[in-house]
């Protein structure tokens, strides 16, 4: 009976286990070739992994204001569409109203009555625009449509004005239902918040509100005159044609002296997307220079990585043949 000694076991297991870590360099070599990274990078860095870790932070910070800047960019992209709707919805109006005020009929009246009501559900469509679930015009209450349908208003509208026998007493009851501080607009039509929503935080300093709300002046008073001129037909009031001419071509006229303050409203918005699009450019500048001080840290050499993997096989190959000898192994064994 042929038996084996302890000093053949204890130099096979030391074969084996010297295998084992050369396979392991191997495989180690083999991805760091590939992918040009260190797969240890404590033994990469010497155990000095506070500067890695300080550029991935900062590569955190910017993935944040990177999406922040990018969300801003939409949400002005979709407001600037909105008030450029509101713009163009109220100027036709205006247009037909003073028109009207020339040589106005029952009919005319009627008609342009009509095309007020719709122009006040266009207008309200436009300023309870969402993005992703969020109104835009509603201050911090994101989660809540700033505007009550066209319906609603003109209700709230029709109710505030029982009782108008003159078309200055019906300018002077809209007047203080859309103007306000407590009643009127503020409590029944507009839903939003009374703050405005989180600026965003774009880094370096930098940030942008987006603070235009449904209960901005300038909105409201777009929103009255197109009211105005929506009830202007109301069989509710007791006022001659003459009169019913008069508030909605004032109303026009209203309407189209305050383009200018809708105007200013989307210069400021326009500012607010450029400043965005500026941020984003040095965001992107900023991630691209951390990630080169990052490659920088954990690549290897491919040269020297190559060299040392063809050292590594030729170790492999060599105590493959020395094993192979001791156990007359197979290949196809040894590999298993």
């Amino acid at each position: 009976m042929n038996f084996q000694s302890i000093g053949d076991l204890a130099q096979s297991f030391a074969l084996r286990r010297q295998g084992v870590d050369l396979r392991q360099q191997l495989d180690r070599l083999g991805l760091e070739l590939s992918s040009g990274r260190a797969a240890d990078l404590g033994r990469h860095l010497s155990g000095n992994l506070l500067p890695l870790a300080d550029i991935e932070h900062e590569l955190v910070l910017l993935a944040g204001h990177r999406t922040a800047a990018r969300e801003a960019a939409t949400d002005t992209e979709v407001m600037q569409a909105a008030l450029a709707r509101v713009q163009g919805v109220t100027t036709d109006l205006a247009t037909q109203g003073i028109i009207l005020g020339t040589a106005g009929t029952t009919r005319q009246v009627s008609d342009l009555a009509a095309t007020a009501t719709q122009a006040l559900g266009s207008l309200i469509g436009s300023l309870n625009t969402e993005v992703a679930g969020r109104a835009l015009f509603s201050g911090a209450q994101t989660d809540t449509s700033p505007l009550a349908a066209a319906e609603t208003v003109l209700s709230e509208v029709r109710d505030a004005l029982i009782g108008a026998t003159t078309a200055a007493e019906v300018k002077s009851r809209l007047d203080v239902f859309f103007d306000s501080p407590t009643g009127g607009f503020l409590a029944s039509i507009y839903q939003g918040g009374d703050s405005e929503v989180a600026p965003y935080r774009l880094g370096s300093g930098e940030s942008v509100a987006l603070d235009i709300r449904a209960d901005h002046a300038g909105l409201r008073a777009a929103l009255k005159q197109v009211a105005l001129i929506a009830v202007s037909d109301d069989a509710g009031l007791a006022l001659a044609l003459g009169d019913r001419i008069s508030l909605a071509s004032g109303a026009g006229v209203a309407l189209l002296a305050h383009q200018d303050v809708l105007t200013e409203m989307r210069a400021s918005l326009g500012q607010a997307e450029n400043r965005i699009a500026q941020s984003a450019v040095r965001i992107a500048a900023e991630i691209t220079s951390f990630e080169i001080a990052r490659g920088e840290l954990v690549s290897v050499d491919a040269f020297e990585t190559a060299v040392e993997l063809e050292q590594v096989q030729f170790q492999l190959e060599s105590l493959y043949t020395v094993t192979a000898r001791a156990s007359r192994l197979s290949l196809l064994n040894f590999l298993s």
